[in-house]
């Protein structure tokens, strides 16, 4: 029988030949939620004095970031109410 250790050295093995690597994230322990409301008007005003001085380039890939997170967002939402069902 293989201990623990042995089990998770085989593990990684398997993973790393599948073209995998290991990352390592740190998070808080107590996780902070945010209940703050913010309206869109609040939001983009928030938003140009925070992005005032970039240039267009910089504007546009702040914003299509935003949009592959909303789009993201929008997906793990579907999922969500799908296993609600």
């Amino acid at each position: 029988m293989l201990s623990n250790t042995e089990k998770q050295r085989k593990f990684k093995e398997k993973l790393y030949k599948a073209g995998f690597r290991q990352t390592i994230i740190w998070v808080k322990r107590k996780e902070v939620k945010y209940v703050v409301k913010i309206k869109n008007r609040e939001f983009m005003k928030r938003l140009e004095k925070l992005t005032s001085g970039w240039d267009d380039r910089d504007l546009s890939d702040l914003y299509n970031l935003f949009i592959k997170i909303a789009t993201a967002k929008k997906e793990v939402i579907k999922l969500r109410r799908k296993e609600k069902i």
